[in-house]
């Protein structure tokens, strides 16, 4: 039988990115199968891919130590986290080199029925003639089958990444993502970059309700949240408090655009605020653990502090971590907002968050590279952009151009340069704009830098006076209306 592997585990194998195998189905390089690759197709497309290497092993040390200090027995009799390793991948080679024999042997009973058709069909053949064919016939079969390319390795190295971690598939969207540790269903897919439905993620309002269609889970927390015994025939289980003990399909809500998801109003908590240079105050909140913040990355919140007046300010951070949140503050002089965050005695104050809105966010089902343009603070936006993309590891190639204009700075530049260390397929270009050199006259120097415009999809930033000039200039150069999203910065800091 033909081998399949899912997508996700076939993108970690060859170690790529999920867009390049998207982008190597939909060319017709690859054949799917119910969401599931032909394994064979895929070492035919990647033949360089290396069975021999440790990076698995290193991958899942912290994994194993965590799951070791779980076992209760003797410190001396616990065997460290490379060990146990080590021991898995060995069972993994052994398990799979049985199925593949396994496999061999069955295909060869079932050409060997066929044959015994075939002679017995031959009425001109006598005993001696036909045992002596099938004899000949036999031997050179089973040396043909025994002679066939062996990818007993690569099947290993599948098998030690599904006791490594499970893999989770959402109905009816299909999204995948995999869970390792003991990371409950509703953590890894928040961190995988799913919006999957939830509220307070501790087992409290029980909105993060899922099917579990096949596979088994396991509870890894208490709730006090309460599913009818029906609901519990049904197989009905809260992803919030359960993690996967095999691959398992569940069906599940998700929010797809900003339509999708409540607006929330929360108290939360100053962390922290910077000073990455004048211009920017860089605002770190915390929100309960109870009621953290459902949003898309690339939507805005209305914030009030005391009696002031709401500030409308984009989220700078990740929803993939939804109690931490980050808010990049343009220093207007004369803001009352800005000064009483910079009044010391407000350095523990509560801020009260109302949101999210606003459509400025990743069309998630483009299978193109992205191109992003901030300026100044609309990097704060981008930014939280950026993360979710990386989350979702679906990107072939993500290219940032950040733009400063008069009077600013860029900002967070040690950031976006562990962006370009840590990611093979992540570029950044800066460049600042002057009187001479406007935004506008910028924006032929990005095209410039790209290739083929029908392979992008465009996110930008910018002050509302240059949306009309920023989306003129790029339609006019190929780019569609699919493919393009823009937002104005929030600099003014006034509600709307």
């Amino acid at each position: 039988m033909p081998r399949l592997i899912t997508l996700s585990r076939a993108a970690r194998l060859v170690g790529v990115k999920r867009g390049a195998l998207q982008s190597k189905i939909q060319q017709g390089e690859l054949r799917t199968f119910e969401g599931e690759l032909l394994l064979s197709d895929l070492l035919h497309a990647y033949p360089q891919t290396r069975i021999e290497d440790t990076t698995m092993l290193e991958r899942v040390e912290q994994i194993m130590e965590q799951a070791v200090n779980k076992v209760i027995r003797p410190d001396e009799d616990t065997p460290d986290s490379n060990t146990l390793a080590a021991r898995i991948l060995v069972l993994s080679q052994e398990l799979a080199q049985t199925r593949q024999k396994a496999r061999r042997h069955a295909e060869l009973i079932d050409m060997l029925k066929l044959k015994f058709e075939e002679l017995a069909a031959d009425a001109g053949q006598t005993r001696d003639t036909a045992f002596s064919t099938l004899q000949a016939w036999f031997n050179q079969t089973l040396a043909a089958v025994e002679a066939s390319d062996d990818d007993t390795e690569i099947i290993a190295k599948e098998a030690f990444l599904r006791v490594m971690a499970a893999q989770v598939r959402i109905l009816p969207s299909g999204h995948e993502f995999l869970i390792e540790g003991s990371d409950s269903i509703l953590e890894a897919g928040l961190r995988s970059g799913l919006a999957l439905d939830y509220g307070c993620s501790n087992g409290n309002c029980g909105k993060c309700k899922a099917k579990v269609v096949s596979g088994q889970v396991k509870l890894v927390a208490p709730h006090d949240f309460v599913l009818s015994e029906t609901e519990k025939g049904l197989g009905y289980i809260l992803a919030c408090c359960n993690t996967a003990v095999t691959d398992i399909v569940l069906e599940a809500e998700e929010a797809f655009d900003s339509h999708d998801i409540q607006r929330q109003k929360i108290e939360v908590r100053v962390k922290k605020m910077e000073r990455p240079n004048d211009q920017v105050l860089v605002l770190h909140a915390k929100t309960p653990r109870t009621n953290r913040l459902r949003f898309l990355a690339g939507q805005y919140l209305s914030l009030q502090l005391d009696d002031l007046p709401p500030q409308d300010c984009s989220i700078a951070s990740c929803p993939c971590d939804d109690m931490n949140l980050q808010f990049h503050i343009p220093v207007v002089a004369g803001n009352p907002f800005v000064e009483a965050l910079l009044d010391p005695e407000k350095s523990t104050a509560r801020l009260c968050i109302e949101g999210p809105q606003g459509d400025f966010t990743l069309n998630e089902d483009s299978p193109r590279s992205l191109v992003f343009i901030a300026v100044d603070t609309g990097f704060g936006p981008v930014k939280s952009l950026i993360e979710h993309a990386m989350a979702l590891d679906s990107a072939e190639n993500i290219y940032l151009y950040r733009i400063s204009t008069a009077g600013n700075s860029l900002y967070l530049g040690n950031l976006c340069r562990s962006w370009v260390d840590a990611l093979d397929n992540f570029r950044c270009t800066t460049f600042e704009a002057t009187a001479s050199d406007s935004v506008e006259s910028l924006l032929p120097r990005i095209m410039a830098d790209l290739d083929d415009v029908d392979e992008l999809d465009f996110y930008a930033c910018v002050p509302a006076e240059l949306l009309d000039p920023v989306e003129s200039y790029l339609t006019g150069h190929g780019v569609t209306a699919a493919q393009l999203r823009l937002e104005a910065l929030r600099q003014n800091m006034s509600a709307q």
